[in-house]
């Protein structure tokens, strides 16, 4: 059986930064580079910590402060980790063939549901790698949307003025059999470039995940509803996820 490894082609990189970064606050991004702080230092996660799709960095650079010379990241996207870089070691590398030795960081984290974007057969791949690449006792935290939010809207679009302005049109529709949000995002950009990609994000459950992490050799410690620690409930727009490796 051949497994697909494959993310959306043409989204990331140039599409997915002009499109994507106008929604990212720096109040909610200080927020969860807060949470993910002070979820290390609860765990006592010494070493290294792995920034798994760490993008143009927005966590990697506030963490780089709180905790220097212990954040490292890794993406496939050059364009973003041209960026990234400016904050704290950086590789460009295959999520399914981590370039780092066993047991090389204390603890990782995934966020903005970038393990959804690949297909089901992928993600117990990169779970892991990632276990293979954190000692025994470390932590990972993995943050996406839960599943019953995708269902209030189940389809949408988006068609209005970015600040740089380029145009965004967005359609989204969510297929429940599948728990996938399937996106066709277009960008219209004001030196009459045009940029398009179709993709999805898969949402899992706390269940799903409980059995992924089990396989991969972590144990689910606790979940959150949001970066306030809240419990997860159906008002929750968010899932974050704490496992840590057994051994």
């Amino acid at each position: 059986m051949t497994i697909s490894t494959e993310g959306p082609k043409n989204f990331f990189g140039e599409l997915y930064l002009r499109s994507t970064r106008p929604f990212l606050a720096d109040a909610v991004s200080d927020a969860e580079a807060a949470f993910l702080e002070a979820r290390l230092r609860e765990g006592d996660a010494s070493g290294l910590v792995l920034d798994f799709g760490c993008g143009h960095g927005r966590h990697l650079s506030r963490l780089a402060k709180r905790l220097p010379g212990r954040v490292v990241g890794i993406d496939a996207d050059q364009l973003s980790l041209g960026e990234a870089r400016s904050s704290a070691p950086v590789t460009r590398g295959n999520f399914f063939r981590l370039p780092f030795r066993d047991d090389a960081f204390g603890a990782a984290y995934c966020w903005y549901n970038t393990l959804g974007t690949f297909c089901d057969d992928a993600v117990p791949v990169a779970l892991a790698e990632l276990a293979r690449c954190v000692r025994p006792g470390g932590w990972f935290m993995v943050h996406g949307t839960p599943p019953h939010a995708a269902t209030w809207q189940p389809e949408a679009s988006y068609d209005a003025v970015l600040p740089d302005g380029s145009r965004l049109v967005e359609n989204v529709r969510f297929e429940e059999a599948t728990l996938r949000d399937t996106l066709k995002r277009e960008l219209h950009l004001p030196d009459g470039r045009f940029m398009a990609a179709s993709f999805f994000i898969r949402y899992y459950g706390v269940s799903e995940w409980e059995a992924l992490l089990d396989a991969a050799g972590f144990s689910v410690r606790w979940v959150h509803g949001g970066v306030d620690g809240s419990a997860l409930s159906d008002a929750s727009l968010d899932q974050i996820v704490g496992a840590q490796k057994r051994g």
